[in-house]
């Protein structure tokens, strides 16, 4: 009878490849999405008259719940596309609101 290994083989290099935009994805678009959060909800906020330093805790606030709601997103999705759209797209569109509402206060 023959004997039958309990160690599994390594996954095959094409899907070693699927997993390195994931991750990338995961990591570089959380990291650009929660970004953009941080940006427009700090001058959001400071907008509306809260006091500069508060504004600040409460956008880092949000921005890491973002890179969390986008890094769980990157790893769960089967539409990468999708996903590089929104998170990278997302948050230059942020940062872009951002911008715009600073330079409106100065």
């Amino acid at each position: 009878m023959p004997q039958v290994s309990t160690a599994s083989a390594p996954p095959p290099a094409s899907r070693r490849l699927q997993v390195l935009p994931r991750i990338l994805a995961a990591i570089l678009g959380g990291y650009v999405f929660a970004w953009g959060t941080v940006a427009l909800t700090t001058s959001a906020l400071f907008t509306l008259k809260l006091a500069f330093h508060d504004a600040e805790f409460l956008g880092a606030l949000v921005g890491l719940l973002a890179y969390l709601g986008a890094f769980l997103w990157a790893i769960a999705t089967h539409h990468m596309a999708r996903l590089w759209m929104v998170v990278v797209g997302g948050g230059a569109l942020m940062a872009a609101a951002a911008s715009l509402l600073q330079s409106r206060l100065v």
